[in-house]
């Protein structure tokens, strides 16, 4: 209690001075004020709130994709959770961007340019970062974006889609936090998988030899990937085995199903329920997590996408070293 107050004093002392790059370079008033207040003492509780979602917003749309719809509410929709990160993923469309931007800058900080268009074919256009963006709450002191190598075998969705991964680093108090963004290879077939085994194998090889890398690190996104409760994935395993980072729900229940037709009805009938969004972590031997609360969301009876959201409420705690197996 006494520390809480402590903040909330050094709030006000520190509002008579300009605040370091708000989101839209905005003036401080007393709700910022207030909201700044709360973001020092939920860093100073160890708190962070994380989604990962699929927004399922493809370049050109299809017949029955509803992008006039979706991409109208799904801004006011993030902003309603309340998440310090948001890892999205499918941000393909340039208008969903630009609704996305127009309303999330408000609250939130980017690093990328998200604007950014590439042609697909004239008058058709993407992103310039696979489909990825991530925004914080908390400033992003550097990002960069990783693009998989395009395989012969690669499908010519996958090959337009260019995909990759995208490493953020945000500076949560006096810590720094790695948030590495993805969406893996699509399709449940064993040459699917393959080539997402690729994609893992790539960034392992690359994160690994960050030097960031030695910081607690967020791993989030669209995997393709069947849970061990599904059916088994060398991928999932690869993960958890040999990169060592923990999924935060390691057994699923009948609601945790993030591409599920009996609640979506943009899912085919013939996809069978599983779950395909991910967050896992993994933690320097000084400080542990503890998962508050973790659930899919985004699952109203009109979705925003094909997939649902998977959202996760943690603490990052000092001095608590893991133990177990990592699954």
């Amino acid at each position: 209690m006494a520390r809480g107050l402590f903040i909330i004093i050094l709030c006000f002392l520190s509002n008579f001075g300009e605040s370091e790059n708000l989101p839209k370079n905005e003036k401080r008033s007393s709700v910022e004020w207030y909201e700044n207040c709360m973001e020092l003492e939920k860093i100073d509780r160890g708190q962070l709130n994380i989604l990962s979602f699929n927004t399922w917003a493809l370049p050109v749309e299809l017949a029955g994709h509803d992008h006039k719809r979706r991409f109208s509410i799904m801004a006011d929709s993030l902003m309603t959770l309340n998440k310090d990160i948001l890892c999205l993923q499918e941000t393909f469309h340039p208008i969903l961007r630009h609704n996305l931007m127009g309303t999330l800058t408000k609250k939130y900080y980017t690093y990328s340019d998200y604007h950014c268009n590439s042609d697909i074919i004239p008058y058709v256009k993407k992103d310039c970062y696979g489909g990825l963006m991530t925004l914080s709450v908390y400033p992003i002191l550097s990002e960069t974006f990783y693009k998989f190598p395009i395989d012969d075998e690669s499908s010519i969705i996958e090959k337009i889609g260019s995909k990759g991964f995208l490493v953020s680093v945000i500076r949560y108090g006096d810590k720094r936090v790695n948030i590495i963004n993805t969406h893996l290879y699509a399709g449940d077939s064993e040459f699917a998988e393959g080539m997402r085994k690729k994609q893992i194998l790539y960034m392992f090889d690359i994160i690994q030899k960050l030097p960031e890398y030695q910081n607690a690190t967020i791993l989030a996104g669209d995997f393709n990937v069947n849970h061990p409760d599904v059916a088994c994935s060398p991928v999932y395993d690869f993960i958890t085995e040999h990169m060592l980072f923990f999924d935060t729900k390691r057994h699923l229940s009948n609601v945790d199903f993030t591409s599920d037709n009996r609640f979506n009805r943009y899912v085919p009938e013939e996809d069978r329920p599983t779950k395909l969004d991910y967050i896992f972590y993994k933690v320097p031997p000084e400080y542990g997590i503890n998962i508050v609360a973790q659930s899919r969301c985004l699952d109203s009876a009109f979705p925003l996408s094909d997939h649902f959201g998977w959202g996760v409420d943690m603490n990052i705690e000092p001095h608590i070293v893991q133990k177990g197996k990592k699954r």
